[in-house]
């Protein structure tokens, strides 16, 4: 079986040294890098993030583009009406509660607290127009298969 090693690289102008740290004592904010650029060099499978400001930095960047994914999502629902199904904006509200499960569970002990509710007042305000949508693309479905059934059938021609 082959030994794991572990490095830290700490740049400093007197010495230069590389410590041995236990990553399962460390805490911090875990990540995995997603970069899949070949090169010759030392592997990266996973970073621990201990600088809280460095945490909040990354975590605010990464909530503000899932949040403008969302939004940006909305918007080509409400431009298109043709487009959006009940079925896909189940999916849109699922992947959202998840990811606002995410939030919670995890970026809470991260990010500043006034932040944080934003951040869930935002969430909530996309899960509305979701669901305000998605109640209106349903109720049109259903008054146009109701219409179809209440329409009088037109008479033929006889021969």
């Amino acid at each position: 079986m082959r030994k794991q090693k572990h490095y830290v690289l700490i740049k400093k102008s007197d010495k230069k040294q590389i410590f041995y740290i236990d990553y399962d004592k460390l805490e911090g904010y875990e990540m995995k890098p997603r970069n899949q650029v070949k090169y010759d060099g030392i592997i990266v499978n996973k970073l621990i993030m201990i600088n809280p400001s460095f945490i909040e930095k990354i975590l605010v960047k990464k909530t503000k583009r899932r949040l403008e994914q969302y939004l940006q999502y909305i918007i080509d629902i409400m431009e298109d009406d043709s487009n959006a199904t009940p079925g896909e904006l189940k999916i849109a509200l699922n992947r959202l509660e998840k990811y606002r499960r995410t939030v919670i569970n995890t970026y809470r002990k991260y990010l500043d607290e006034k932040y944080y509710k934003l951040l869930l007042q935002k969430i909530d305000l996309i899960e509305q127009e979701l669901t305000k949508k998605m109640f209106i693309i349903s109720s049109r479905d259903y008054f146009e298969a109701d219409s179809k059934e209440f329409e009088p059938e037109k008479k033929r021609k006889a021969r």
